[in-house]
């Protein structure tokens, strides 16, 4: 290498060791910042609604999938509303009038159980139902401002402000990137430099990458997705679906019929197997319990629903969901680990398996996230997502319920048909050339033509019958 390509790599290594030494530390300060509370003073009341109440209820008169709050305690007595939140199956069986009937108008889809929260929790919740404008008085009492929901606090500006540095913040960081690094390959190609065509990539930095990329735009999601806004709820929750399934058919279709071999999941296990069982085993098993227990409860809700109305088995169910689901983000890390970590394994790597790595942790987290945070994730699915994917696969499109969730639940669906619209370009592709044929097809035979204590002690280089190849 001659003086001068020294001199033009020194100068853009010092450029590039500038940015990437500070972008830790630049990245570190704004995760911190993202997880300082930005409202200190939040009554325990209205926690406790949003995280548990406002997936089917909302403070006023509008019906989600369960009625209107406004006025409960002019309805009910207090008494009847702490026994009804606990347990409200107890009064369905007890005979009690006024819940047989809430019963069958809401299509015999009991309320899940909260036996965790105490009688203050309840009164709280009570409270801060009482006490919360509804949409319609806000509006009418300051019918010149926009109408905010409820939901949001009063520190959106804040979060808003927060939103735009980071997104402003990493806007710098990749077009300072992009522009150096245009400029240092322009510039090694004309003295004559070509980088080395069998050098493995940074994976592990391109791997951290993508993660800060993903929890930006996950941050990003949260910030409008609270807003309501009705184009980015229609682009979320039915231009990307819709957008997904198309890209899946039409993609699969196409690398099929183009691409060959390519499709395929390019197994690596012949050149690690130890670790790759490890990963791979509770990865597979916590997926394979998950995915068909997302199925039951698309498939048969009411059962569900009727199964949770009891607590125990309700407690049995999401312990065990939230227990695979564990297993599943163990096993991944496992692979991630492995893919990272193994050089045989780097040489065969590609930019798309750190998507979907990327994706999957999104995905995975976020479920357990569901599953810790908004209990509980069976009941939500069976009564509000449910209807809702049946609404897409019929083209009829109803995503109310889905506006109403709590964000957690919004980028679960959302990761997930991410996955879907990503599938004919990454290893996912696999799954739909499974060799179910296996199954049916006939036995293989192997025949031993030769003695294997005499092979020990031969020394010919061929064995049995000629081979008649041609």
């Amino acid at each position: 290498m001659n003086p001068l390509q020294n001199t033009v790599i020194d100068k853009y290594q010092k450029v590039f060791g500038t940015i990437f030494n500070r972008t830790p530390t630049t990245f570190i300060f704004l995760i911190c910042i993202l997880f300082i509370p930005i409202s200190g003073n939040t009554e325990s009341g209205e926690k406790i609604f949003k995280d548990l109440c406002a997936i089917c209820h909302s403070t006023s008169d509008n019906v989600v999938m369960g009625p209107g709050l406004k006025g409960i305690s002019d309805r009910r007595s207090e008494e009847w509303l702490i026994k009804w939140i606990k347990n409200s199956q107890e009064l369905i069986d007890a005979k009690d009038q006024y819940a047989l009937d809430m019963f069958e108008k809401y299509k015999k889809i009991p309320m899940p159980p909260f036996p965790q929260l105490s009688d203050e929790d309840i009164k709280n919740v009570i409270k801060y139902i009482n006490e919360s404008p509804s949409i319609a008085t806000v509006a009418a009492a300051a019918p010149e401002k926009p109408v905010v929901s409820i939901s949001e606090g009063a520190n959106s500006g804040h979060n808003s402000i927060l939103m735009y540095i980071i997104i402003g913040c990493c806007a710098v960081l990749g077009a300072s990137w992009m522009y150096y690094g245009k400029r240092l390959k322009k510039q090694l190609n004309e003295i004559g430099y070509y980088s080395d065509p069998h050098s493995i990539p940074n994976y592990t930095l391109y791997f951290l990458i993508y993660l800060l990329v993903a929890a930006g735009i996950v941050y990003f999601l949260t910030g409008i997705l609270a807003k309501k806004s009705g184009m980015i709820d229609t682009l979320m929750f039915i231009v990307l679906p819709y957008l997904s399934l198309v890209v899946l058919l039409i993609g699969s279709i196409y690398r099929y019929r183009n691409r060959g071999f390519q499709v395929s999941s390019l197994s690596s296990q012949f050149l690690e197997g130890r670790k790759l069982f490890w990963g791979s085993l509770p990865f597979h098993w916590g997926l394979l319990f998950l995915f068909f227990g997302h199925l039951i409860s698309f498939i048969f809700p009411e059962t569900v629903l009727a199964w949770n109305g009891n607590p125990v088995r309700l407690l049995i169910l999401e312990f065990s969901s939230f227990a695979f689901g564990l297993l599943v983000l163990v096993g991944l890390l496992l692979l991630v680990k492995r893919r990272l970590s193994e050089k045989k394994l780097l040489v065969v790597a590609n930019k798309m398996d750190l998507v979907v790595y990327t994706v999957l942790i999104v995905q995975v987290l976020s479920g357990l996230g569901v599953a810790f945070f908004v209990r509980w994730g069976s009941s939500w699915f069976s009564s509000v997502l449910t209807p809702y994917l049946r609404s897409i696969f019929s083209f009829k499109p109803e995503i109310n319920a889905m506006v109403e969730m709590p964000w957690l639940v919004q980028i679960h669906v959302i990761s997930a048909f991410a996955i879907i619209g990503i599938i004919p370009f990454t290893r996912f592709v696999h799954f739909l050339v499974a060799p179910l044929d296996y199954a049916w097809r006939k036995y293989q035979l192997v025949i031993w033509n030769w003695n294997p204590k005499v092979i020990r002690m031969s020394r010919k280089y061929n064995f049995g019958k000629k081979p008649r190849n041609h």
